[in-house]
Formats: structure tokens, C-alpha cells, sequence
């Protein structure tokens, strides 16, 4: 039996190392810790609520307040990165 093995072209380019400008990593690092940072406080901030003996629709909707300030921070701190 004969095993047909296909290869990739993408083997055949050079590979020059880079593949992001040079000071595209530090911002990227920069913002990737930015969103640890908002989402280590959003986990935090939930657990506590969850916890907290309130009537349970008081609590959903204070978890759902958390939910959009969390996306919210989210989506300012990325659009922030942009520039």
C-alpha cells in the first residue's frame, strides 16, 4: 500500500522571525495585562456577590449590572489600545 503525503507550499517560505512590527509587543503585553487586571477584578467582584445572602432577584440584577460594566471596561481599555 502507497501513502500519498501532500506537503505544504508554506514549508518552501523563509522564515524571517518576525511576525508583528517591533513595538506591536510591548502594547500587546501592555494590553493583555490591562484585561487580566479588569477581569481578575470582575471574578473577585462576582464571587462576592454571589455570596452575598440578598433576594435573589436584587442579586441577578446587580450581577447583570457587573456583567456590563465588566464588558464595558473591557471594550474601553481595548479601544484604548488602538492609538
Amino acid at each position: 500500500m502507497t501513502a500519498y503525503v501532500a506537503h505544504s507550499r508554506i514549508q518552501d517560505v523563509p522564515n524571517s522571525g518576525e511576525i508583528y512590527a517591533p513595538d506591536i509587543l510591548p502594547r500587546l503585553q501592555s494590553l493583555l495585562a490591562a484585561l487580566a487586571d479588569i477581569d481578575f477584578s470582575y471574578e473577585k467582584s462576582l464571587e462576592a456577590l454571589t455570596s452575598t445572602p440578598a433576594d435573589e432577584k436584587r442579586r441577578d440584577g446587580m450581577v447583570s449590572a457587573l456583567r456590563r460594566a465588566h464588558a464595558e471596561q473591557r471594550a474601553h481599555t481595548f479601544g484604548n489600545s488602538s492609538r
